[in-house]
């Protein structure tokens, strides 16, 4: 397709890409879960000091209240955690290997946004959350199909001259004193 079938004149000009580490994200699923669990799933992590990258809470159905992403070398960490709290650990599933593809900044450009979805949507891409803010448009997907991603994208929309996606090269992992 074309940039002239999608409606385009030209690319849309963004400032940068910047892909996550590996991921784990968790989905703490609403079925017999007492109101009270969402704040003691949140305080459990803070308090192991397991770092929280992305983080999406809603009230949409029954099915997800709450969903975040922890650094996949931190899961054996919330595994433990969740084991000794049964209510919670009943009510998590987990997507392995996923990653974070953020798009910067945005501006609140609508057609960012929609350019997005539909062009992810026309691939049949895997997408497990979604996030926005003023500055930036972060998609969660599979890992391993980070930069497949990056190249669906760039084929409507333009970085600065000698810039590329990004990967963190600086790995914080919170230690406890």
């Amino acid at each position: 397709m074309s940039i002239i079938q999608t409606g385009l004149k030209k690319k849309i000009r963004i400032n940068g890409i910047k892909l996550s580490t590996r991921l784990v994200q968790i989905n703490l699923l609403s079925g017999s879960l007492p109101e009270k669990a969402r704040p003691l799933f949140f305080r459990l992590l803070s308090q192991h000091q397991i770092n929280i990258p992305s983080i999406l809470i809603s009230n949409l159905g029954e099915k997800v209240v709450a969903s975040c992403c922890v650094d996949a070398e931190d899961i054996n960490r919330v595994k433990n955690v969740m084991d000794k709290e049964p209510t919670l650990k009943e009510n998590i599933a987990l997507i392995s290997s996923v990653g974070a593809l953020s798009i910067f900044p945005h501006y609140s450009n609508l057609k960012l946004l929609g350019l997005s979805f539909y062009l992810f949507g026309k691939q049949n891409f895997p997408l497990y959350g979604m996030a926005s803010s003023i500055s930036s448009l972060t998609f969660i997907t599979n890992y391993s199909q980070l930069d497949e991603a990056v190249s669906i994208l760039l084929e409507y929309m333009e970085l600065p001259p000698n810039h590329s996606p990004f990967r963190p090269e600086i790995h914080v992992i919170q230690k406890k004193r």
